[in-house]
């Protein structure tokens, strides 16, 4: 049998002002220097056509005092005070109010300072040298200001969409190994050689059950085959295959194997990961009935509930009255979400084991684990895989994926 895997493609991250390369921020600073230079260069030559007093050499030189001052007031209090992205409107405008007066203040000094002359060139000539300044200054500022934070949002925007292509990269990937492992779970030599051994006994004694047998095969071969290449499946299509498994597993164990599927009209369309529940309900079977010479009861079910924040959920659960955990001999006999539910139950806690608390241990196989990698990648804090132990004996397992999120169930 042959399947096509998805090839998750590489992304490389846009790299944000602060993290670039040396020759990246030298660069940068290159092209901001020149930007400001020609502007307070052209604010000088309108000073000059409008007749402003001094000569150009003058008006030039003030100019670039002033201008460089603000800038660097400006934008160096913006990198010292917020390292990345754009900062809050407030306090950025205090900032530029504060840049404006103080680099104002500090230009005229430092021009007078270079040219030798004195301060008196600053008073009012007709009432008119100070106001045209500032309102001059204010404007280049506000045009730099509004540069500036266009260019630190622009950067925040960037750096937003690389993570969130990295997140759907790593999406991809965890989405492929799953795929390969889950399909090798499946399809491997010992579940194949039981089932066809079944068969080849069931065609001289019953024939009849040996054609059933075939049938709940072929449809499970080809509802596994279909997952492996879906990137969602509806809960109607994850059912099918769990019960085409389930139905398989009832001619091996006979009688020792009972099981009820229960999927609500309002599920049946919601699109989810393919391959989550199957996992839970193997891990039902080996290690609830399999263990006990009379068998157990499997009940998967699938119901929406309410969520706090006025959301949604769906909640997909794998119950089984069997061996339990008290059953587990040790991590190689039980899934690592099994034997770490086992270990609480006995401590005395509440026997509920919420993902992410554990990692892989030895024998996991692709089951839990695989499980809680893939909510973790997909779905963060949003989904929930708990393990439960039933009383008198059994476990639950029970998923919950908020409908609606991204990357979550959709109607």
């Amino acid at each position: 049998m042959t399947t096509t895997m998805r090839r998750p493609q590489s992304v490389e991250p846009a790299v944000p002002p602060e993290r670039a390369a040396p020759r990246g921020l030298w660069l940068s600073f290159v092209r901001e220097l020149a930007g400001v230079l020609l502007f307070n260069t052209l604010i000088a030559v309108i000073l000059r056509l409008i007749g402003f007093g001094g000569t150009f050499w003058q008006n030039l030189v003030f100019s670039q005092c002033i201008g460089i001052s603000i800038a660097v007031l400006i934008d160096g209090g913006r990198r010292v005070l917020w390292r990345r992205g754009a900062p809050p409107m407030a306090p950025f405008l205090l900032l530029v109010a504060f840049g404006c007066a103080a680099g104002l203040a500090a230009g005229i000094a430092l021009g007078t300072a270079l040219l030798g002359v004195p301060m008196a060139i600053w008073r009012p000539v007709n009432g008119h040298t100070v106001p045209i300044v500032l309102v001059i200054a204010l404007l280049g500022t506000a045009i730099g200001t509004y540069n500036g934070w266009s260019r630190a949002r622009l950067a925040q925007l960037r750096e937003a969409a690389a993570q969130q292509a990295l997140r759907e990269a790593a999406a991809e990937k965890q989405l492929v190994r799953a795929q390969l492992q889950t399909l090798q779970a499946q399809l491997e030599p010992h579940f194949l050689f039981n089932v066809l051994a079944n068969l080849d006994s069931l065609i001289a004694s019953d024939p009849a059950r040996a054609r059933e047998l075939l049938g709940h095969l072929n449809r499970f071969v080809r509802a596994s085959l279909a997952a492996t290449r879906a990137e969602s499946t509806t809960l109607a299509d994850e059912f099918a295959l769990i019960d085409a498994l389930l139905a398989i597993q009832r001619i091996r164990f006979g009688e020792r194997l009972r099981y009820r599927i229960d999927l609500p009209d309002d599920c049946r369309a919601l699109r989810v990961l393919p391959m989550l529940v199957q996992p839970l309900v193997e891990n039902a079977i080996k290690h609830g009935v399999e263990p006990l010479t009379e068998g157990a009861a499997v009940h998967v079910s699938a119901q929406r509930e309410p969520l706090g924040n006025g959301g949604e959920c769906v909640v997909l659960r794998v119950a089984d009255d069997g061996a339990g955990f008290r059953a587990a001999g040790g991590a190689g006999s039980m899934s690592a979400g099994a034997v770490g539910a086992a270990a609480s139950t006995a401590a005395g806690a509440s026997g509920v084991d919420p993902i992410g608390l554990r990692g892989p241990s030895e024998g996991d196989g692709v089951g839990l684990t695989n499980i809680r990698e893939r909510l973790r990648v997909l779905y963060g804090d949003a989904a929930r895989l708990t393990l439960t132990e039933r009383v008198p004996r059994g476990v639950i397992a029970t998923l919950r994926l908020p409908v609606g999120a991204p990357g979550s169930p959709t109607a």
